[in-house]
């Protein structure tokens, strides 16, 4: 399955959240492969956005950085551009019912996911 690097960037706190679940465990299983396979990739995006900070941030007088104004486009756009890439991840889609019945999600984080899900579209018309 191929998916975008912002797909992973904004789906990782989501499988993060999963992990501490009570999921079913081959489901578990499956998202704790899943986040060791996609570690390198993150790691890659992390060192992007810490160079990009490194390029257009500022440094203010309490120790703490900030994007000026006049950068914050520029920075926005280089990011965008950084997370464009795609890469291949192996998947095999899950059903909902996979997830299990004590699963606590919110309905974004399950959108966020939903390129993993096998019946997502059909069950979000029930």
């Amino acid at each position: 399955m191929k998916i975008t690097y912002e797909q992973l960037y904004r789906s990782y706190p989501v499988f993060k959240h999963l992990l501490d679940q009570p999921l079913p465990i081959q489901t578990t299983l499956k998202f704790q492969k899943l986040v060791e396979s996609i570690n390198p990739h993150l790691k890659q995006i992390e060192h992007i956005q810490t160079e990009l900070i490194k390029k257009y941030s500022e440094d203010n007088d309490d120790g703490s950085v900030e994007i000026p104004k006049e950068n914050r486009t520029k920075f926005i756009n280089k990011l965008k551009n950084s997370l464009e890439p795609k890469i291949t991840i192996t998947w095999d889609l899950l059903k909902m019912a996979e997830l299990g019945e004590q699963i606590s999600i919110s309905v974004r984080d399950l959108d966020t996911i939903s390129y993993l899900l096998e019946d997502y579209e059909t069950m979000a018309i029930l």
